[in-house]
């Protein structure tokens, strides 16, 4: 079983805010992302990229185990899933499928699985407690490793979003330096920034001599960029 193989993602109290919730820079990666919570109301959000024509692969789970495998589906966490157009929908609980993961020496239980046509951009995912328990949401089923992006303020991670922001300032604009290309491409999409490859590798790209100060423009040696310019 896929799921077996998924990359481990816990999200903390940070995650509480969609703003600075962890990107799963490519979607289509296999992820286990757990949310583990204390009481009702609490919430937990994280982000996956998909490209064009990828599908939409999630799985949701619980431990076999108290208190989780003896709560009522109306007591379990309630998974959410914003798509990059604004659609929303729930995960319905639609089974109690018994799996037990090797690596680990888990068992765990399938609750709803989800494998269609995916939409190009950036998914939200929304988990929020009805009672203590923890929920695992698996994206993905490619078997290798993948990245995860954090949003903060320091070196090597995406900036948090900045409400009609005209101008990116240069400070913004360097913390992109050592993220992958691809992690670049989804920061500058969180951002609503303009985001082009001007140099892969040595190679100079022609490319139009025209400013914008909402645009960075990256260039990249063996997938990680090394220097950003706006305009």
């Amino acid at each position: 079983m896929p799921a077996s193989a998924h990359q481990p993602v816990f999200l903390t109290s940070e995650s509480a805010r969609i703003d600075a919730s962890p990107v799963l820079v490519e979607g289509s990666i296999s992820f286990a992302v757990t949310a583990n919570f204390t009481k009702s109301g609490e919430r937990r959000y994280f982000r996956f990229a998909l490209r064009e024509g990828e599908a939409l692969k999630l799985e949701y789970l619980i431990l076999d185990r108290r208190p989780e495998s003896a709560l009522k589906n109306s007591q379990l966490p309630l998974v959410t899933i914003t798509s990059p157009s604004g659609k929303k929908s729930n995960l319905s609980i639609n089974e109690r499928t018994k799996f037990y993961e090797p690596y680990g020496k888990q068992n765990y239980l399938f609750l709803s699985r989800v494998n269609r046509a995916g939409e190009s951009g950036i998914y939200t995912v929304s988990i929020r407690s009805r009672a203590k328990a923890s929920a695992i949401v698996a994206v993905g089923s490619k078997e290798i490793r993948g990245e995860v992006m954090q949003i903060s303020d320091v070196a090597s991670s995406c900036p948090k979003k900045i409400s009609d922001e005209m101008e990116i300032s240069e400070k913004r604009a360097n913390q992109l330096i050592g993220l992958s290309e691809r992690a670049g491409e989804v920061c500058a999409l969180l951002n609503g920034w303009g985001y082009r490859v001007v140099q892969r590798d040595g190679e100079d790209f022609a490319v139009t001599m025209d400013y914008r100060s909402n645009r960075i423009n990256v260039k990249v040696k063996a997938d990680k960029i090394f220097e950003v310019t706006v305009g």
